[in-house]
């Protein structure tokens, strides 16, 4: 299976520009209004622009969004990917039949990978207490969770603990924010290229 790599909370395009360059399976915007990296209609239309050429896909972050915010950016930016991050249920994720969708879980005992076990999304993103933190989930968890379904490891990953948090969850992929990030929304090219440069030992 082939790695997926998710470099989040994008608002400049010189960081589109890293993360692509870098070798970024997946890029993500942030589209729910309440968070530090919350990118415009307008911000997404520029950041996505240009993008049909490469083989980055495109993923939009909702939170406890209505169908119609999260359709109408899925056009303006041409996203491939919807991803939920808040308490949209089962029955609110069927709408988007045809449409690849992430859902993330915090996953903080049984009752929760349980849930995540039985959700309609293509992969479980499991991330830490609250979205955009930078604070790691449960390990022991993920793995319990990724024995059985597809699941990316979110939440406090860094460049540093990559490779070992891929190794000790068996998660099939990463999505990094605040782990290569300067301040909240601004990355650091830097540490982009370290993460992939980490990846390699794998």
């Amino acid at each position: 299976m082939n790695l997926v790599v998710k470099i989040c909370g994008l608002t400049r395009p010189e960081d589109v520009e890293a993360a692509i360059a870098a070798g970024a399976t997946h890029i993500g915007f942030v589209l729910a209004p309440s968070s530090k990296r919350y990118v415009t209609l307008a911000q997404l239309r520029r950041l996505s622009a240009g993008l049909q050429n490469t083989s980055v896909r495109k993923v939009g972050v909702f939170l406890n969004a209505t169908r119609d915010f999260i359709l109408e950016h899925r056009e303006a930016g041409a996203l491939d990917i919807l991803q939920l991050h808040g308490d949209e249920s089962a029955d609110f994720a069927r709408q988007f039949e045809g449409i690849e969708l992430w859902k993330a879980f915090h996953l903080r005992g049984q009752k929760d990978i349980e849930s995540a076990l039985e959700y309609p999304a293509r992969y479980i993103l499991a991330d830490g207490a609250s979205g955009g933190s930078g604070t790691l989930c449960n390990w022991d968890y993920v793995a319990k969770l990724a024995a059985v379904r597809s699941v990316i490891l979110a939440g406090g990953i860094t460049p540093d603990n990559a490779v070992e948090a891929l190794r000790k969850t068996g998660a099939c992929g990463i999505d990094l924010s605040t782990g290569v990030e300067t301040s909240p929304g601004i990355k650091s090219k830097e540490k982009i290229e370290q993460l992939f440069k980490n990846l390699k030992t794998l």
